[in-house]
């Protein structure tokens, strides 16, 4: 990856630093000499199982769904700069984030608390719900492609799963990299569809609660799947426990839609008195707060935050995440232990 800094890719974009790396390609950041501003560039790569006959063909598949992804205009959703083929290679442009994956999160932190997963499965939703009725599946939702930043909680990595689709077989379904939070079709080899986003979603949602995916890590994953093995229960998922079974459910015609299951989270966060701000901007053009009120609930593991309040990315407290703060030393993207969050606005529920 070292030889690639500093490289100008069209003329415009010049490579600085790469920062993540995983079956998909290449993260890097880079700065845009035209605009003037940093940017994330990713150097899409296919999953390793596609044939070399196959790659022009799926390098054209993959840059037409960035090109639909890119039409996503959600804070919930990355958004796309540009797209352009240099040397032969696949790039996508999109924003530079700054902050750690929900899936980074969960390792360093472990398991997270109920109504915080659900908050953050609220955004999430949103933004897979705008996308569906943009006519674009994601196809590889997982806690390692949602951002948690200081304000938004963001869906990544749109347009890579297209090297999967209509490949006719699972020869070319990208198990090495996220085999357990695949829906069970795709894992048989059937195409993409808008349910197969919301078993990843609901696998999500187990991670963050459980602090794992559905299967042991001791299971074959790709087997289980086949087999018609059903996920192993959530254990610590509170009221979220029936949502998360419902979009688990191996049968995609027996699965909640996004509309039966965005319902089911708003009222979770009601019953727990917390703001399901619906991500998108205010008349004044900012962002709603990301914050919630005091909610009823206790902390999962019998401890509260220490002031009754939600744990929530960049404000988690005391109790569970003692060595949160330990950890952050490492890693400064890990969220802040503070003493409390900030007031949010008025609740702004669908």
């Amino acid at each position: 990856m070292a030889s690639h800094a500093r490289q100008l890719l069209a003329d415009r974009y010049k490579l600085l630093t790469p920062f993540r790396r995983d079956g998909g390609g290449i993260m890097w950041q880079a700065h845009d000499l035209r605009l003037k501003r940093d940017v994330a560039i990713k150097e899409v790569q296919p999953p390793y199982r596609v044939d070399v006959a196959d790659l022009p063909a799926a390098r054209r598949q993959a840059l037409g769904e960035a090109r639909s992804a890119a039409r996503l205009s959600h804070p919930a959703v990355i958004t796309v700069h540009d797209l352009l083929e240099d040397k032969g290679r696949l790039w996508i442009v999109t924003e530079l984030l700054r902050g750690l994956t929900l899936g980074a999160t969960v390792r360093h932190l472990g398991r997270l608390p109920v109504h915080w997963t659900a908050w953050v499965g609220f955004q999430l939703l949103s933004g897979v719900r705008h996308a569906h009725a943009m006519g674009v599946v994601h196809g590889d939702i997982r806690p390692a492609n949602v951002m948690l930043t200081e304000d938004r909680v963001v869906l990544t990595d749109f347009g890579i799963a297209a090297f999967d689709r209509d490949s006719g077989g699972s020869a070319t379904v990208p198990v090495g990299r996220s085999g357990a939070y695949l829906a069970p079709e795709r894992l048989r080899g059937k195409g993409l569809a808008p349910a197969a986003d919301l078993w990843s979603f609901g696998a999500t949602l187990y991670c963050g609660v459980e602090g794992r995916s559905p299967y042991p890590a001791t299971e074959s994953l790709p087997d289980a799947a086949l087999l018609g093995r059903e996920p192993e229960p959530p254990r610590r998922a509170g009221i979220l426990r029936p949502l998360i079974e419902g979009l688990l459910r191996h049968d995609p015609d027996e699965r909640l839609t996004v509309e039966q299951a965005m319902p089911v989270l708003v009222d979770v966060l009601r019953r727990q008195g917390i703001p399901a701000a619906a991500p998108g901007r205010t008349a004044a053009g900012e962002l709603p707060s990301r914050t919630a009120p005091k909610p009823s609930g206790a902390h999962p593991h019998g401890r509260s935050s220490g002031h009754g309040w939600p744990l929530a990315p960049g404000e988690l407290t005391t109790g569970h995440f003692h060595d949160a703060e330990s950890r952050r030393r490492d890693n400064p993207y890990l969220p802040a232990l503070t003493t409390g969050p900030r007031r949010p606005g008025p609740p702004r529920l669908p």
